[in-house]
């Protein structure tokens, strides 16, 4: 914890500690309308206070620069890791007393609690401009200006570029995407205005790369290292070092036979869950569909699986019967829409759809029949877009890496652009999803498909 970051490092710790407490509290009433004994507050603080002190040694206070998945990694790990050693310190010292049903309730509750307290608290901290810490970026080339533009995006990340040198002068006095680049390398070891760096310049030479990397590294407390390494997934790096020299392990995670039944199994099971949850909500939408227009509930809608194999998705009818006539009158009719929809596969202002159809697009909900595929086994409920078979020849080279893993209800695409990004970048996304796959990539995946949809951005 660095004393640049103190104030925010408070406000996340007080929000875990407020967490954790209505977590006793709703525990010890569960608890006690069960007839079972209730944790006492200070068995509670005592290991509260243990778990405050494994979060700060985890970085999480305030937790700058780890990504969506890493930080829900840590924060699910830690935490079960603390509630499971409470348990082993009580059965050690003969304490069979302790309701273990109580302890697995209040650390579930605090696991739940604490996240969604810790998005908020950032989220208000950010609302405030006062989160984050400010880095220069060194190096003001295209793989720059790609990596200020995400963190801007990003700003739960909480790194702000905010200053940024080039050795090159007809970018001096210029931006990059609204940071000023305001002069040359050796400003930046002469003058540090930040406490971190982040080093972009990845086409440099080695000679040169090993030169600038010690020189920055000596000016500044932090420094980051962008490598030359493009294409490579980079949430499946692992750093090791063979004597003097470093290397970097490649994880191929949805190779692997054990993370495939990992994934297939959580598909099932979180699916089948939730077919149970939303069954009577389903039923009424089925009922305001065929009240809406004539035509059946569910349509067919035919896709590319894993291995390419064809397979029905199932979806809500959002259109008129007659919707394939229509979309060829209106495209041969009107030029422009004509490479919207080539452009995007879509139409935002798409005359086939019915006046339940469009809610049900915007929100998302004429996908949620989609959860039977997922339990048939032919989706997962997180995945690469579900392609249709006459745009294969288009995703060329992308064709066979996609289609080793099932397609999925949502995914990292629609979590990042849906519809307002192009075919190519629904490409790029999908290919960063399964080389970068984990189970955490798909919790996260899972949790801004919930905020996403809620708002409808995107959707059409």
């Amino acid at each position: 914890m660095r004393f640049s970051g103190l104030p925010q490092s408070l406000a996340l710790l007080l929000g875990d500690v407020l967490s954790a407490l209505v977590a006793h509290l709703l525990a010890s009433s569960l608890l006690t309308a069960l007839g079972r004994p209730p944790i006492t507050l200070e068995s509670t603080l005592i290991w509260l206070a243990l778990w405050l002190l494994w979060r700060a040694y985890q970085g999480l206070y305030p937790g700058y620069g780890r990504s969506p998945q890493t930080e829900l990694r840590l924060h699910t790990v830690g935490t079960v890791q603390v509630a499971v050693a409470q348990l082993a310190a009580a059965f050690a010292v003969h304490r069979f007393t302790l309701s273990v049903l109580g302890v697995v309730i209040e650390w579930s509750l605090i696991l739940m609690l604490s996240l969604l307290t810790r998005y908020a608290v950032r989220a208000l901290l950010i609302h405030l401009g006062q989160y984050g810490r400010a880095i220069s970026v060194i190096g003001a080339g295209r793989t720059a200006a790609l990596t200020i533009a995400h963190l801007r995006d990003h700003p739960a990340y909480g790194l702000k570029p905010v200053v940024a040198y080039d050795d090159n002068p007809l970018l001096h006095g210029t931006s990059l995407q609204g940071v000023p680049v305001v002069g040359s390398i050796d400003l930046a070891l002469t003058n540090p205005r930040t406490e971190q760096a982040l080093i972009s310049i990845p086409g440099a030479r080695a000679e040169t790369q090993q030169r600038l990397v010690n020189s920055i590294y000596a000016a500044f407390p932090i420094t980051w290292v962008v490598p030359d390494l493009f294409g490579v997934p980079n949430q499946a790096l692992q750093p090791h070092n063979i004597g003097i020299v470093a290397s970097l392990e490649v994880k191929n995670n949805l190779r692997s036979v054990r993370t495939r039944a990992i994934k297939r199994t959580s598909d099932f099971v979180l699916s089948l869950l939730g077919l149970l949850v939303i069954a009577p909500f389903l039923l009424v939408i089925a009922v305001l569909i065929r009240m809406d227009s004539p035509g059946p509930v569910l349509y067919k809608a035919p896709r590319l699986g894993r291995n390419l194999s064809p397979f029905s998705c199932y979806k809500f009818r959002s259109m008129y019967q007659d919707a394939e006539e229509r979309l060829q009158h209106i495209l041969s009719a009107d030029p422009h829409l004509r490479a919207e929809y080539e452009t995007y596969h879509k139409l935002k202002d798409d005359p086939r759809v019915t006046r339940i159809g469009g809610v049900l697009r915007r929100f998302s909900l004429d996908e949620l029949p989609q959860i039977l595929n997922v339990l048939q086994g032919d989706m997962s409920l997180v995945g690469p877009r579900p392609y249709l078979p006459r745009e294969q020849r288009k995703m060329g080279t992308m064709t066979g890496f996609i289609a080793q893993v099932r397609p999925g209800m949502t995914g990292y695409w629609q979590v990042s652009g849906r519809n307002s990004s192009t075919f190519e970048e629904r490409l790029d996304m999908d290919r960063f999803y399964i080389t970068n796959w984990t189970p955490w990539l798909d919790l996260v995946i899972l949790l801004q498909t919930v905020r996403v949809v809620l708002l409808g951005k995107g959707a059409y």
